[in-house]
């Protein structure tokens, strides 16, 4: 079983790894389809893109500031998003070492799983695997749409589905 940062609840990972939002997060509508688009398509900050990295760190396991900014790189990279329009999930290479390959991470930065190079992911994230190992990229944000590969300087491209 996977185990969640700083004590967090385990969601069932089984169907989805949307995280669950609540609070003034989850009142949010979200944007338009062309809004959207252009939103998910700018290049992303460097907090954000650091905050990610560093999930395998460790530091946020025992350092609650360090995880409350990861949370909050998180939430103010989409501030105008609605809870639905957030990605799935992000797929990062993982460095824990073997036999693990990528780690998924939900959109609310707990990780939620590492794989190892020989098991499968979910039919949603695997298709992100191998852009995760790619040097190139930091990270893969999943949407049901489409990949959106985050370059290590936050440029982003797009794979639709």
């Amino acid at each position: 079983m996977p185990r969640p940062i700083i004590g967090l609840p385990q969601a069932d990972n089984s169907a989805s790894f949307r995280s669950k939002v609540s609070g003034p997060a989850a009142a949010r509508t979200g944007l338009a389809a062309p809004q959207l688009r252009q939103v998910l398509r700018r290049k992303r900050s460097r907090g954000y893109v650091e905050a990610y990295k560093a999930v395998d760190a460790g530091v946020h396991q025992s350092d609650r500031e360090a995880f409350s900014s990861l949370l909050e790189a998180i939430t103010n990279e989409f501030p105008e998003l609605g809870v639905d329009q957030l990605p799935l999930g992000v797929v990062g290479r993982c460095y824990l070492g073997t036999p693990y390959e990528v780690h998924v991470c939900s959109a609310g930065g707990e990780i939620l799983e590492h794989f190892e190079t020989s098991r499968p992911m979910p039919p949603t994230f695997e298709r992100a695997r191998a852009l995760a190992l790619h040097p190139a990229y930091a990270f893969v944000e999943v949407y049901p749409d489409a990949l959106r590969a985050v370059a290590q300087d936050g440029s982003v491209s797009v794979i639709e589905s």
